[in-house]
């Protein structure tokens, strides 16, 4: 039987996105403030909630497919893409981190200009 510790895997998610998002910043030699958007794996509100307030990050300005789909496993970032792609968020020239993470607790991260 596979089981899952919820609480350790939270506070693992929370604590490596948190960082993980200040080292994509760092790498790119570029503030938060400089971000348009984040868009996080969308697996639980409450681990996007505590990375924003982790980094300083609006909450405002991280877009999640969560409250509309659930945790979709690695759909989350691309909904989230297209759903403020379709509601105009999402605009030419904005720059956006995408970070993901998943089964084994691996993780990936990019910054991109749309």
């Amino acid at each position: 039987m596979i089981h899952q510790n919820g609480k350790a895997v939270f506070k693992w998610a929370v604590q490596q996105m948190s960082q993980k998002v200040l080292e994509l910043l760092e790498i790119n030699r570029m503030l938060a403030s400089e971000l348009d958007w984040i868009i996080l794996h969308s697996a639980n509100l409450r681990i996007i909630e505590a990375v924003a307030e982790a980094t300083g990050f609006p909450l405002s300005r991280m877009l999640t497919s969560i409250e509309s789909f659930g945790n979709t496993s690695s759909a989350s970032i691309p909904l989230a893409w297209d759903m403020a792609a379709q509601s105009g968020k999402l605009r030419q020239g904005n720059k956006v981190l995408l970070l993901g993470f998943g089964g084994g607790l691996t993780y990936a991260g990019v910054i991109i200009e749309v």
